[in-house]
């Protein structure tokens, strides 16, 4: 078994600047496996062949479910013990990765414990004794720390799952075979913002950023949380079930605030 991480990626139409972000940890001599949604494949990576860098995929958009399942399947049989997963719109830089290596060398214990270990950004550079771990119940995909010897006992990721709750059915499963879900506090480096197609309105000289989301995704992603709410409950993980409840109570009121704002950029639109 490998001692450090390897890298993933799922990918869809990506560009130049995805490649930019992971060669540094390419020239340290890591292992980078990219998994490309894009329909008949991208040729950016294939472009740059690197002999540390794993191009999969099967010329359709699968869906992140399905790319994570097999991605991280792959990573595990490949002899990796550990898998570090970033969306395409997450910008890192090496010193995140160099900052997660380090962490990752001095907490083996409480990786050994833990199915999925997410990463959060800290404003300042710390070093990696200053930092704050906390277990929790749900984390997203991109900055997680997998630990495929766990993934592979609760199942890999659910390929049926296309976009919404991939993370967070994952993180259930985790919870129903009693591992744990922990969040690190403290990566120089991480980014989750930037690269998010928002949008802004501006009122009373304030601007108010917001993200609409199409109707099917806002159906897809309030049903599938409705489901894990209620699979949690019937199985007796009440504060689980509030989790996944609350998240539909945020997402349907942060919608219907983009609504709002929609319509009045609109109206803004019309009047000038």
């Amino acid at each position: 078994m490998h001692n450090t991480f390897a890298l993933c990626i799922v990918t869809y139409y990506p560009n130049e600047d995805i490649y930019t972000r992971i060669k540094g940890y390419l020239e340290f001599g890591n292992t980078i496996y990219v998994w490309d949604n894009t329909p008949n494949g991208d040729t950016i990576f294939h472009n740059h062949k690197e002999n540390n860098l794993v191009i999969l995929g099967t010329g359709i958009n699968v869906g992140i479910g399905f790319a994570l399942n097999k991605l991280l399947n792959q990573i595990h049989s490949d002899g990796f013990r550990l898998a570090l997963y970033f969306d395409q719109d997450t910008l890192f830089t090496v010193k995140s990765l160099q900052w997660i290596q380090n962490w990752s060398s001095h907490n083996e214990a409480t990786i050994k414990d833990t199915a999925v270990l997410n990463f959060k950004p800290n404003i300042s550079e710390n070093e990696i004794e200053q930092f704050e771990l906390r277990t929790v119940y749900l984390v997203i995909s991109s900055c997680s720390l997998f630990n495929l010897e766990i993934i592979r006992k609760i199942g890999w990721h659910n390929p049926k799952l296309f976009l919404e709750c991939v993370d967070y059915e994952l993180c259930a499963r985790a919870h129903f075979s009693h591992f744990k879900i922990s969040l690190v506090s403290g990566c120089p480096g991480l980014d989750h913002d930037k690269l998010q197609p928002n949008n802004s309105v501006s009122i009373l000289n304030r601007k108010f950023k917001y993200r609409q989301y199409s109707i099917n995704r806002n159906f897809s992603f309030t049903y599938n949380l409705l489901k894990l709410s209620l699979q949690s409950l019937f199985k007796g993980y009440l504060m689980l079930s509030w989790c996944f409840l609350r998240n539909v109570i945020t997402h349907l009121l942060s919608q219907t605030r983009a609504s709002l704002f929609t319509a009045i950029n609109m109206l803004t639109v019309r009047k000038s």
